[in-house]
């Protein structure tokens, strides 16, 4: 198939973009025949010849990694981020509202970057995503985010065994207190926690409410979104042992 198209071209110069078109029809028809690949544009696999490597996430999906909170389920409530706002006009408590920010904030290794006259979230695209669900809420992230530099007591980076991350903060709003941060999968979040947030404050996370969660959690990973759990713990400062988490 070469040969013919390279005679073919140097018989007809002008001939050059029928000959191409031609033969991307022919590899990606062959392609779709074979394979059952569909290519929607006839220049993609040019394109992709040009490609090393390709990162995916564990869906096997190729994203733009600019990621987005979609639903968020809090205190009985099945949420749908549908505004800029949403985070400040969902009947959450403030109570709940602040602790959403401090476990965003506080357990995060993003930064804040001035961009021009912009505060930018850099790093992690989940955790930029999380910075950027606040940043619609009018939330002062590149403020708050500084509040734990000096307060943090220990961190504990996710990683695939434990499948959690935690993050001690010596608290900037209760100086007297500890408190740990954890964000990660679900199901072992869950196990972890003998308490949850409801619209009466904290209270019993009992077998019925965890099985209810986690068909939550199941729908949401059917979708499919990234499903990312958030808890904390609080005690006394001279209580607080980094051995702990």
């Amino acid at each position: 198939m070469n040969i013919i198209v390279v005679l073919f071209v140097v018989v007809v110069p002008e001939g050059l973009p029928l000959t191409i078109g031609v033969s991307l029809a022919y590899s990606t028809g062959t392609m779709f025949q074979k394979d059952r690949i569909l290519v929607k544009e006839l220049d993609a696999p040019e394109k992709m010849g040009e490609v090393n490597e390709i990162l995916v996430s564990k869906t096997n999906t190729i994203t733009t990694g600019n990621m987005k909170v979609a639903h968020f389920l809090c205190e009985d409530k099945q949420i749908k981020n549908s505004r800029k706002d949403t985070l400040l006009h969902c009947e959450l408590s403030d109570t709940t509202v602040e602790y959403i920010k401090e476990s965003i904030l506080f357990n995060c290794s993003a930064r804040i970057e001035m961009d021009h006259s912009h505060y930018i979230p850099v790093g992690n695209a989940t955790e930029v995503g999380l910075l950027k669900f606040l940043q619609d809420a009018d939330i002062p992230v590149h403020l708050m985010i500084n509040q734990k530099l000096q307060n943090i007591l220990t961190v504990s980076p996710f990683n695939s065994y434990k499948k959690r991350s935690a993050t001690v903060v010596r608290n900037p709003n209760r100086p007297h207190m500890v408190t740990i941060y954890l964000k990660g999968a679900p199901e072992e979040i869950l196990e972890m926690c003998l308490t949850v947030q409801s619209t009466n404050g904290s209270v019993p996370l009992s077998d019925e409410v965890k099985k209810e969660i986690k068909i939550v959690v199941d729908d949401m990973a059917k979708k499919p979104l990234r499903v990312i759990a958030f808890a904390y713990f609080e005690m006394e400062y001279d209580q607080y042992d980094a051995q702990f988490i």
